[in-house]
């Protein structure tokens, strides 16, 4: 299953562009993602969220501080329905980048928490 995020805005004078292809991310700023409760948390196209971390505990509770901030109803249900799984990203030439189901054996695959939206 492959999700589009969108690019950045930075304006004209922006920073450089970052390189296209396969990348792992570490950083919120890796992603142009916003940190909730110290995990990047991102809202793809179509609404389902990603979590860069592979604590379930961390993710449930960047799940929380995120719905916080944005005055989302929580409840049982939804963090029950975070789930572990193995992707790859890959930066597109535009900007944004792709994030794709992996294998853990795939030398630049990451783990993260996922929950439709």
């Amino acid at each position: 299953m492959q999700q589009r995020t969108k690019a950045l805005d930075t304006g004209e004078h922006g920073p450089a562009p970052l390189p296209v292809g396969r990348f792992l991310p570490t950083t919120a700023e890796s992603l142009s993602a916003e940190s909730y409760a110290g995990a990047p948390v991102v809202e793809l196209d179509g609404g389902d969220l990603v979590i860069l971390t592979t604590d379930p505990d961390r993710a449930a509770q960047a799940l929380a501080a995120y719905a916080q901030a944005y005055d989302l109803s929580l409840d049982d249900r939804a963090l029950a329905r975070l789930r572990s799984r193995w992707v790859t990203f890959e930066r597109q030439p535009e900007g944004d980048w792709l994030l794709d189901d992996a294998e853990p054996t795939d030398d630049l695959a990451t783990r993260v928490h996922y929950l439709l939206g």
